[in-house]
């Protein structure tokens, strides 16, 4: 019993064997008749396989790179916020732009606020770009000019996504090369169509890299400093005043207050003098109207007192 059970048993895993061997060599046939009837497909197969070992060779590189950028030198872009006060609005400014001008750095914008004509506070706000080595000598030389109220920095690294951008700025040039050289074999229209469309992209996407790039590099190479500029008769001190210095100064700031406030109505009633002195001769005119029909009334009135005082003289 046993002995026919065992072979039951190996007839069925041979049977298996046998249609599994005809199973594969019909695939295989059906393969190569594929093949043979497409000679197109070998080709794609053969692009698609490089394609595959380029995608692991610019992934591998990639991870390369970022390991070599972290134990080496890194993108940095440093931004540095500043409010100062100075008693010499003019003479700052003209040190800065001429210090800006020597570190080979530019301002971005400046924005000035007030008139001293008007005895107005003036204020200025500046963005200024300085190469990134500079930046700390800069910031230094605008401490020792000026009085800083506020400072804060920020630091923020973009290595890692520089590096990404670049890995795929040079993955599409490469598939730059490649697009060219098939449009160049290619015979069909609908090949070269296809071909030159995806090479249309593939341009776009190179040019929006290498802007992004530019983008990066230029933060990267020069710091920005965002600098309030205020306008101030006198600087806030570094540290607590004294009661009797708060007392002294309080005074003094009224003082000066109260001393401005009565300038200030002085001028203003020079300044508006000649509609005070229009007003006046309204008023004068009026009042001489008045007091001349006054006057005439008057003696109307006195005439015909008179008159009636001579009738009776007469009746009696």
């Amino acid at each position: 019993m046993r002995k026919k059970i065992m072979r039951l048993g190996i007839g069925i895993i041979m049977s298996v064997i046998v249609l599994s061997g005809c199973g594969g060599s019909s695939n295989g046939k059906m393969a190569s008749d594929t093949m043979a009837a497409y000679p197109g497909v070998n080709s794609v197969n053969s692009e698609v396989k490089s394609d595959s070992i380029y995608e692991v060779g610019m992934l591998t590189e990639s991870q390369d790179k970022k390991e070599s950028v972290q134990m080496g030198e890194r993108k940095l872009i440093k931004t540095v916020n500043m409010d100062v006060e100075t008693e010499e609005f003019d003479g700052l400014i003209t040190k800065l732009r001429e210090r800006v001008g020597e570190l080979k750095g530019y301002i971005e914008s400046s924005n000035i606020r007030g008139n001293i004509r008007y005895q107005e506070s003036r204020n200025a706000a500046i963005t200024i770009r300085v190469p990134s080595g500079e930046l700390e000598n800069f910031v230094n030389e605008v401490a020792e000019i000026s009085n800083i109220v506020r400072r804060s920095e920020n630091v923020s690294d973009i290595t890692l996504t520089y590096v990404d951008v670049e890995s795929r700025k040079k993955a599409l040039e490469i598939e730059q090369e490649r697009l060219h050289s098939l449009l160049e074999k290619a015979e069909s229209v609908e090949d070269i169509i296809t071909i030159e469309g995806r090479l249309s992209e593939v341009q776009y996407e190179l040019q929006s890299y290498a802007s992004q790039l530019l983008v990066y590099d230029n933060q990267v190479d020069y710091s920005t400093i965002h600098l309030n500029i205020s306008e101030v008769k006198r600087l806030t001190p570094q540290e607590e005043p004294s009661i009797l210095e708060r007392i002294t100064e309080g005074f003094s700031d009224n003082f000066s207050a109260a001393t401005k406030m009565l300038v200030d109505l002085f001028i203003g009633i020079i300044i508006l003098s000649p509609y005070w002195g229009l007003w006046v001769l309204i008023v004068l005119a009026i009042v001489f109207f008045c007091k001349g029909i006054s006057t005439i009334q008057k003696k109307k009135y006195m005439a015909k007192k008179q008159e009636i005082e001579n009738r009776k003289k007469e009746e009696k």
